[in-house]
Formats: structure tokens, sequence, C-alpha cells
């Protein structure tokens, strides 16, 4: 299992760890952030995040980078949200977050990650194996998505 998520953000609005993880708690997700890439204008980091997920660790392998520094993707994303109608589109304005999820517990943590980045600071997010895009409305998906793997385990 591997699944994609992109979270775009203004670069100039990318939160702190500690405002993430206040993000999260505020929530009442019950996730713990251990490391959250910081962005840096100009550069990539490519660190992902370390999060817990109960007695679970996860890596969410990633990179935070401004959009320019991701040309292909960007325009990949652009397309396909071009080709479904949607208005919002990644420009050279965002931070671009991309997470790698490998395993059942990645997903379910990159699902809170996302869904909260998207629901506390507005961000975009963006899932391309199911064409899956939005904010409020997507964030919601995602928590729904993590509920049902929750019942699977």
């Amino acid at each position: 299992m591997s699944v994609d998520f992109y979270v775009a953000a203004p670069a100039t609005e990318w939160p702190s760890a500690s405002a993430a993880q206040k993000c999260m708690s505020d929530q009442g997700y019950p996730i713990v952030i251990d490391r959250f890439p910081a962005f840096k204008t100009g550069q990539i980091n490519a660190d992902g995040a370390l999060v817990r997920l109960g007695d679970d660790r996860a890596y969410l392998e990633g990179a935070l980078s401004p959009s320019d520094a991701a040309p292909a993707e960007v325009a990949l994303i652009n397309e396909r949200l071009a080709v479904v109608g949607e208005s919002f589109r990644i420009s050279s304005q965002h931070a671009l977050m991309t997470v790698h999820a490998r395993s059942a517990t990645d997903v379910r943590a990159a699902s809170y990650v996302i869904s909260g980045l998207i629901i506390c600071f507005g961000d975009y997010g963006f899932e391309p194996q199911g064409n899956g895009h939005g904010r409020l409305d997507f964030a919601k998906g995602l928590l729904a998505m993590e509920q049902n793997l929750r019942n699977r385990d």
C-alpha cells in the first residue's frame, strides 16, 4: 500500500511544528508530532514528518518545498484540478508538502496531519490516486478514511 498526499499553503503562512501540534490537539486528534518540516524560502526540506498515533509511530516520508522547486508535480496537480473544473491552482506563492504513506498506520497518521493543516490553516489538499482534492470536504473525507482504516484493525 502506498498513498500520496499533497498540501499547498501560502509559503508565508506555513505553520511551525508547535502550531501544527496545537492544531492537532485542538481538533482532538490522537496524534503527537515529534518532527514537522519547517519551510525555508528557496530550499527543499526532505526530512518528512515523524508522528505518534497512539502506540504506533509513523514516518510521513516526503518533502516541503517552494512550489517552484517542484514544477512537474505542480503542473500535474494543476492540470488535474483544471480537468475537474476546480478553480484553485498552486502558484509560485505556495509551499508544497508531499507525503508518501506506505503503511496503514502512515495513511492514518497522514489523514490527521493533512486534515489538520486544511482545517486549522485553510490549506488545500490533493490526493492523486482517487483524484480527491479540496479544503473542508476533502479534510472530512480523509478523517472518514482514517475511521475506516481504524475499524479494520
